[in-house]
């Protein structure tokens, strides 16, 4: 199988797709990520896409696109999510303007994860500029959600059973990395109640703020440590994180409720329902052992399950045979801290490796760092072309080429 040479990629057009995406809001929360989905599903279209746009709830459309190959192969899926994080406070450009600087485009979800959608569909015209055709299909799911939980997109077309596919490729940014493995998240909201008074005699009320923060002390300083021996090969230790705290309602009254929201990340082995019952014994104890009347709540908001596959599989043994073939280097087998949708695909049976494009400097040499969140996200445009040759040599690696 020849390689496929860097020409054969509209750099061009790519830049400008990318560029397009980047200028379509999709911050999520609220999502909205209907101009992300229409000039996903005009592209595909265009490459020859029989394609179908789903909306889980309104206003977030997911676009599933289906590419017939020309005999009886087995289909590949590319997966990658249309939703972004919002931006930060610190950014020194413009976050929605993809601005291009030597080579780089900054903007909001550039790297995470519309630099992987234009892969995606850049690797389908790679291989159609090159006159290349395929004996199996391609499959492109571009989704709602997945940065809060994947639930109104992957999930969502896992469950109705509009997913159809022999392996697939998530294209989250992992550079010169297959990923095997992602933790799973419990986000959960602990609710505290107090008594009001007035805040000129405090020891009348039960300050439920007050109450909170021994929660989220006990919580970094007992619990967090106490998981530290739960290892696993690849991911980091389970962690939690205070994502908010607050309470209250005026300076000079006792608050009477405070509400606490965390982030508790899990490796593979763990169960949400254990996770959930720690937190609550914690929380259990330390009301018991107070003499002040006060209570609390749990309330689950969102699960993801953790996701994992075998490193000899054969989807990821293909990736890293394609990065070989187009990039001369080895792949090495890596993990991710976050979250991805890859756990839906696995949960119905599709083995499903996690690829895309990124770049590892020597500032940032952490096997779990990405600029993704932060600000002036940014990606090489030529990573993303590359990542479009990888994905096109994939597809001939996995799904034959018609003669």
């Amino acid at each position: 199988m020849s390689e496929l040479k860097s020409h054969t990629v509209d750099e061009a057009g790519l830049a400008a797709f990318l560029t397009a995406l980047v200028r379509a809001r999709s911050v999520n929360p609220p999502g909205h990520e209907g101009a992300v989905a229409a000039l996903m599903a005009e592209k595909l279209e265009a490459l020859g896409f029989d394609v179908t746009t789903v909306e889980a709830a309104p206003r977030r459309p997911s676009v599933v696109g289906r590419l017939a190959g020309t005999g009886n192969g087995p289909a590949l899926l590319f997966n990658g999510h249309m939703d972004t994080q919002p931006p930060g406070t610190q950014w020194t450009r413009d976050p929605f303007a993809a601005i291009v600087e030597d080579g780089v485009l900054y903007g909001q979800g550039a790297m995470d994860m519309k630099a992987g959608l234009t892969a995606i569909v850049f690797g389908v015209d790679t291989l159609q500029r090159a006159g290349r055709q395929l004996i199996g299909d391609v499959v492109v799911t571009a989704v709602a959600d997945e940065v809060c939980g994947g639930h109104l997109g992957t999930g969502y077309l896992a469950a109705e059973g509009l997913i159809q596919a022999d392996m697939a490729v998530v294209c989250e940014p992992t550079g010169d990395t297959v990923r095997v493995a992602h933790r799973g998240a419990l986000w959960l909201e602990i609710e505290v109640l107090g008594k009001s008074a007035h805040g000129g005699r405090p020891w009348l009320g039960v300050n439920a703020v007050s109450k909170a923060a021994r929660i989220v002390a006990a919580l970094e300083d007992e619990l967090v440590p106490s998981m530290q021996d739960r290892t696993h090969a690849l991911l980091p230790a389970p962690t939690i994180n205070i994502g908010s705290l607050h309470g209250g309602t005026k300076t000079n009254l006792v608050a009477d409720q405070a509400v606490i929201e965390i982030d508790r990340r899990m490796v593979p082995g763990e169960d949400a329902d254990a996770a959930e019952a720690e937190i609550f014994d914690l929380c259990e104890r330390l009301r018991a052992a107070d003499p002040d009347d006060w209570s609390f709540t749990i309330k689950r908001l969102m699960h993801v399950t953790p996701g994992e596959i075998d490193p000899e599989a054969a989807i990821v043994k293909a990736c890293q045979a394609a990065h070989q073939t187009v990039t001369g280097e080895n792949a090495v087998i890596g993990s991710t801290a976050g979250f991805e949708d890859a756990h839906f695909l696995l949960d119905i049976g599709i083995p499903t490796a996690m690829y895309g494009p990124y770049r590892r400097t020597e500032k940032n040499e952490d096997p779990h760092f990405t600029n993704s969140g932060m600000a002036d996200e940014a990606v090489h445009l030529g990573d993303v072309a590359r990542a479009a040759r990888i994905y096109a040599q994939l597809m001939i690696d996995t799904l034959g080429e018609a003669k």
